[in-house]
């Protein structure tokens, strides 16, 4: 069986970024949310202007645009391709970022997690009727547009916009079924069973 919480938009906590230029909406992490570390965190945030990243030291960070026209993102000096709703950009939190909006605000949604620890996809579904759906050790469902109905092995759970539910795996091979309508934000966390270390490199090169 698999145990799902329900995430609803109305609890998601408002924290500020890092640089204190913005604020968050976390969604969930893997700690209490009185700790300043985590291994992973899933948010979303408004962004108004143009301007700088907060830097997340050690971790990978994937970020997709939810609403508005776009951004460009320059990371460490180089510029990335237009990135518009729901295109996935991955880059390292130990990098120099900045952004440049396309055509006024927008809003972003964010995978944070540190690799030593797991492995993080962040993918987006189109709901249309009834879909089965693998789970790994953690599973997130964010509803962007639309609503649906998540059941499998509980009572069924209901995801209106901006809702979200995170599954704990009791056994691989586990499945959930979805039934609605809605277009919905899939985040897989598989925990490595050994941490990653860094490669020692020559005395003159970083490692």
């Amino acid at each position: 069986m698999n145990l799902v919480e329900h995430l609803p938009a109305a609890a998601h906590r408002r924290m500020a970024w890092r640089n204190g230029l913005g604020t968050t909406l976390e969604i969930a992490r893997d700690t209490d949310g009185t700790k300043a570390d985590f291994g992973w965190r899933v948010s979303m945030a408004d962004v108004s202007q143009s301007g700088d990243f907060s830097p997340f030291p050690g971790m990978t960070r994937i970020i997709s645009v939810l609403e508005g026209a776009g951004m460009r993102l320059n990371v460490d000096g180089l510029c990335t391709p237009a990135l518009g709703c729901w295109e996935t950009f991955i880059f390292s939190g130990d990098a120099q970022v900045s952004c440049k909006l396309l055509d006024g605000p927008i809003r972003d949604f964010n995978l944070i997690y540190r690799p030593d620890r797991y492995q993080g996809e962040l993918s987006w579904l189109r709901l249309d009727g009834t879909r089965q759906l693998g789970v790994v050790a953690t599973t997130l469902l964010f509803c962007d547009q639309g609503s649906l109905c998540i059941l499998g092995g509980h009572s069924p759970i209901r995801l209106e916009r901006h809702d979200a539910a995170r599954v704990a795996l009791a056994s691989s091979g586990q499945t959930l079924t979805l039934q609605g309508q809605a277009h919905l934000g899939l985040i897989q966390l598989r925990p490595l069973a050994t941490p990653k270390t860094a490669t020692s490199g020559c005395g003159t090169c970083p490692p």
